[in-house]
């Protein structure tokens, strides 16, 4: 028997789609967690800190700053300093400083500070540096590329192996350009 209800209702099925659209975000999550723990396992070198060394013609290989139990101490663009990978004030080196010489330091402190850093930031930390009764410092520069006569290109470069310093003098290649 027909109602108009009944045909209402046929109309209205006709209507609905027989295929809903979904999206699938189970590859996208998957993907996610891959990418969160990656970035929490990899360890940062001073949180992110990257100096831009200055560059020096004259610069000598220092192969005891990469050492894990060299005092690096670095000087940030803003001011900021670092003893290690941690942030410090320059008022707490020295005690810094004569606790990682009481712990089997070498009695060398290594500084990288960053070319467009403050020259009175800097100071700061060689002074504090000194009261920590410390004469030996390195400051960290990266060696200068010049070119010669001739177009030849003369590069020093650091043998490395591995990410790890071998502690060899720098070699020389000439390159054509």
């Amino acid at each position: 028997m027909w109602s108009p209800s009944r045909a209402a209702a046929l109309r209205a099925a006709k209507r609905r789609p027989s295929v809903y659209p979904a999206i699938d975000l189970m590859p996208f999550v998957g993907v996610f967690l891959v990418l969160l723990i990656m970035f929490m396992l990899i360890p940062t070198s001073h949180h992110g800190l990257s100096p831009d060394l200055p560059k020096a013609r004259n610069a000598t290989l220092e192969p005891g700053a990469v050492r894990e139990d060299a005092i690096l101490i670095a000087v940030a663009r803003d001011g900021r300093c670092y003893f290690g990978s941690t942030t410090a004030k320059p008022g707490e080196l020295p005690d810094l400083i004569r606790t990682a010489i009481r712990d089997g330091s070498e009695r060398k402190v290594y500084l990288s500070a960053d070319s467009r850093a403050r020259n009175g930031s800097v100071e700061i930390v060689i002074d504090q540096i000194r009261l920590a009764r410390i004469t030996n410092i390195a400051i960290l520069a990266n060696k200068s590329f010049a070119l010669r006569s001739g177009s030849q290109l003369l590069i020093n470069a650091v043998v490395s192996m591995g990410g790890r310093n071998t502690g060899s003098k720098f070699t020389r290649r000439r390159l054509k350009t």
